[in-house]
């Protein structure tokens, strides 16, 4: 089991992936992200899927960008 620090550090790491992808997506779109946009990103945990929705926002259009973060 990690300690507590570790565990702080997973989660901060987290946060910043999940800030970066709300920044990145809301740049793009030129606009706040909606409520059901947002729960999408913070709802993902994993770092492999933070970096495949990163890597979505960043190379994605406005339209594409739109679509992906409503997908559910």
């Amino acid at each position: 089991m990690n300690d507590s620090g570790e565990n702080m550090n997973s989660w901060l790491a987290v946060r910043n992936f999940q800030r970066e992808i709300i920044r990145v997506s809301t740049m793009k779109l030129g606009r706040k992200l909606t409520a059901k946009e947002k729960q999408f990103v913070t709802s993902r945990r994993g770092f492999i899927a933070l970096e495949m929705i990163l890597d979505t926002v960043r190379s994605g259009s406005p339209v594409e960008i739109e679509e992906y973060l409503n997908s559910e």
